[in-house]
This record gives C-alpha cells, sequence and structure tokens, in this order.
C-alpha cells in the first residue's frame, strides 16, 4: 500500500499546484484511490500466473498497473471536484502521464468497476463515455472506441461492457453497444452489435497452417 500510495503522490505532485493537492487530499481522494488499486493489484496477482501473485512486483514493474493507477487518480478527480477548466485539465495532465508511462490510453470520464485487470496494456485505448463492469480482464491493444472517425456526436458513443468479461489482445469494440456478462472476445475481433451475456466471440478468417517435412531446396537453389 505504501508503494502505491507514493506512486499516487508522484503523479499529483508532478502534474498539480500544490494548493490542488491539499484540496483533493482533504477530499478522501488518496485513501479510496488506494482502496480501488489494493483491490486492482490483488486481482491482477490472482489471475496472471506471470506474476507468481506478488503483489509488490505489480505495482512497482507492471507498467499497466501504472496505467490503471493514473486512471483511478484521474477519474476520481474529476468525481471529487466540480467542472472547472482547472480540475479537467489536471486529471487530463495526470491521465497523459499515464499514458506516456504505459502506452495505454484510459480516458478519466470513462467508468472501469473494480478488480480491474489491463495485462500488457500497452496501445490500448477507452474512450470517454466507455464503461466497463467489475472483475474485467483486458489485454494489450484494444480499443474501446466510437464507430466514426471524425464528426462523432456528443453523448453515449463508446461501448458498455459488463461484469467478468474478457478481451483479448487487439480486439475492437465501436460505437455505443452493450457487451453483456460473463462474455469471452478472443483476440483481434472486431465488434460493432450488441454481444449477448455469456457468449464467446472469436475469429474464424484467420488459419494457422502448418506442414511438416515440408521439401528441402538445394543448397545452391
Amino acid at each position: 500500500m505504501q508503494t502505491i500510495e507514493s506512486q499516487i503522490q508522484a503523479a499529483l505532485w508532478e502534474c498539480c499546484a500544490p494548493t490542488y493537492i491539499r484540496l483533493v487530499t482533504d477530499n478522501g481522494l488518496v485513501g479510496k484511490v488506494l482502496e480501488i488499486l489494493h483491490e486492482d493489484a490483488t486481482a491482477f496477482a490472482n489471475k496472471d500466473p506471470a506474476s507468481n501473485g506478488d503483489l509488490t512486483r505489480i505495482v512497482q514493474t507492471y507498467t499497466s498497473f501504472r496505467a490503471v493507477l493514473h486512471y483511478r487518480v484521474a477519474h476520481e478527480m474529476l468525481s471529487l471536484q466540480a467542472d472547472t477548466c482547472e480540475n479537467v485539465c489536471n486529471a487530463l495532465l495526470i491521465s497523459s502521464r499515464g499514458k506516456l508511462l504505459s502506452g495505454a490510453e484510459l480516458h478519466p470520464s470513462c467508468h472501469i468497476g473494480r478488480r480491474f485487470v489491463l495485462d500488457h496494456g500497452m496501445s490500448s485505448v477507452f474512450g470517454e463515455t466507455a464503461s466497463l463492469g467489475d472483475d474485467c480482464y483486458v489485454l494489450g491493444g484494444v480499443t474501446l472506441g466510437a464507430d466514426g472517425i471524425s464528426g462523432n456526436p456528443q453523448g453515449k458513443r463508446h461501448p458498455s461492457i459488463g461484469d467478468r468479461v474478457e478481451i483479448g489482445a487487439f480486439s475492437r469494440v465501436f460505437g455505443n453497444v452493450s457487451v453483456g456478462d460473463d462474455v469471452f472476445i478472443g483476440p483481434h475481433c472486431t465488434i460493432t452489435q450488441d454481444v449477448p451475456a455469456a457468449s464467446r466471440v472469436i475469429l474464424r478468417s484467420c488459419q494457422q497452417v502448418v506442414k511438416t517435412n515440408w521439401p528441402q531446396l538445394p543448397v545452391n537453389a
């Protein structure tokens, strides 16, 4: 917990003025974020065999956990404070610091539930109005985006993901679609329609071909 708190303080002091830090600290931001991040780290330790269940290893060395930490701080800042220019700018600065340290872009206004695991999170992007439920597990390169490129409307335009959803690497979920609880989305899938609860979505257009006893070319060919 002390290491997590040190990382929270480092993010705040690098991005915010001392008067603002005192304001959000007095509102209980650090304590609330610490509790949620400890749940995130514990879930990571329980689910990722490469961590060997070591919370210290995750907190100190996993850049994907740094992305979640900066998201939690920035999101809580938006929740605690009024929608002022200073507050929004500070939250976005902390979010940008997390992106620089991790390669993952988690918008501070999106909603991510408890016990979230972002594993190998490089190049993941979660849009402003995206939401994820509790106990989700997401791998790297995942996009929760809008269904347009430019000129997207205001309001809800990103996916809503249920509880206990697993999303494989480089999958994309576009638009204001709903993904139900307990859904498994395999790697490299593109989702543009609602997915009912307890479903499995897999990509079947890529086939790995392995041939044994392939004829050898002559050495001087």
